[in-house]
């Protein structure tokens, strides 16, 4: 554990301002989208490039930069992040051009990307045991709340000050977060990697070669992707298949994450074994699967309650399950960042994908079909690491 210059507040400050750069930079401007389209003179499918080619670099950001900051240290890659996304933002506001437009969103998201890191190998650096667990739950309920308070807060923007007010927004936030790690520590710990920069980036080989991390790791992250894919097939059951508001649907989906969350706490608080521990959480997994399939088509409130036993597990999973991973690879807290976050990312790019691919009176069963394919790849991954006798640190 290290020590900074930053106090313990601006500290989880910096934590979990990083921890929002996902949803303030892909869910802000949606609502706004079909003004850009008009101002840019383009059509949807060009204007959507923004969002998945942001996706693709973002994630590929997340992967690289935990090593490379595991080898010169985070403040030097968070300050060059956050100076890359920063001016990429404000650039976005001052382009009339789609195309320049998009290769700042790139830009953007490679930026992003080490904001991510940065997040998760800070926990890591600086907080053990049950601060630790706790630092977690805070990052996992942002995790949750953020893909649905950043359209709120992005449509809010738009009415008052037009859809480039959404890339002001976080450009003034990750100044914060520039001003912030410029007091993290210069100097770099004593068990860092210390190989060449070709070789630091061997580190997510040596992470992802432990078979049990990469065991553990699917199944702590596996449920995101059947968040997400709720998440991006929501609007339509509620709104055009129940016929609610668009106030009421903003209500019950934020319903459903609350109530998520009270679960989530509650087992945190649990006296529980690490193995109990996942074994609740499978439980959990298996009830909202059972109840998608067998309840959610009747009412909507149904179909909302189906999907709390999944954000429970899903928050807990990134404290508790997170929390275990974070302790497997001491020297390799970037990498292991990197890897979580990219393997997380990747989960929930999956659910999206799958849950959008069925036909709209069909999508509560495509977030069916997502949650069947995480509760499978928890249980295959749990079975596997029993028949090995529990090799994991923290799982004694």
């Amino acid at each position: 554990m290290i020590e900074t210059r930053l106090g313990r507040r601006p500290l989880m400050l910096l934590i979990v301002l990083l921890s929002m750069f996902g949803p303030l930079s892909t869910d802000m401007y949606l609502s706004g989208l079909p003004v850009m389209i008009r101002d840019f003179g383009t059509t949807e499918s060009v204007m959507n490039m923004s969002l998945y080619l942001f996706m693709l670099v973002l994630s590929f950001s997340i992967l690289l930069l935990g090593p490379i900051s595991d080898k010169y240290g985070r403040r030097k890659v968070l300050t060059c992040s956050m100076a890359v996304y920063t001016a990429a933002n404000v650039a976005c506001c001052f382009t009339d051009d789609v195309w320049v437009f998009i290769a700042l969103r790139m830009a953007q998201a490679a930026g992003g990307g080490g904001a991510m890191t940065a997040a998760f190998a800070l926990i890591k650096d600086c907080f053990d045991g049950n601060d630790r667990s706790r630092v977690l739950s805070v990052t996992a309920a942002i995790g949750i709340l953020g893909p649905i308070l950043a359209p709120v807060i992005g449509t809010a923007l738009i009415n008052a000050a037009g859809w480039r007010s959404t890339f002001w927004f976080p450009a003034g936030v990750s100044t914060v977060c520039l001003a912030l790690g410029s007091l993290l520590p210069g100097y770099l710990p004593a068990d860092r990697y210390q190989g060449s920069m070709l070789g630091s980036l061997t580190c997510l080989a040596a992470v992802t070669r432990d078979s049990n991390f990469v065991l553990f790791m699917l199944m702590m992250c596996t449920f995101t992707g059947s968040q997400l894919a709720y998440i991006a097939v929501s609007s339509y059951v509620y709104q055009d298949g129940f016929g609610l508001s668009t106030t009421e649907y903003s209500l019950v989906l934020a319903s459903s994450c609350i109530i998520g969350l009270v679960i989530a706490r509650a087992l945190s608080h649990a006296n529980v074994s690490p193995r109990k521990m996942v074994a609740c959480l499978f439980c959990l997994g298996t009830l909202s699967l059972a109840m998608m399939l067998v309840l959610a088509s009747h009412h909507w409130a149904l179909f909302m309650l189906s999907i709390v036993p999944c954000c429970a597990v899903t928050i807990t999973a990134r404290s508790f399950g997170y929390g275990i991973l974070m302790g497997q690879h001491e020297g390799d807290n970037g990498s292991v960042s990197s890897v979580l976050n990219f393997t997380t990312f990747m989960f929930a790019f999956v659910g999206m994908v799958i849950s959008s691919s069925f036909p709209p009176h069909l999508f509560i069963y495509g977030v069916a079909t997502m949650l069947a394919i995480s509760c499978g790849v928890f249980l295959t991954g749990w079975t596997a690491i029993r028949k090995r006798g529990y090799p994991l640190k923290g799982m004694e």
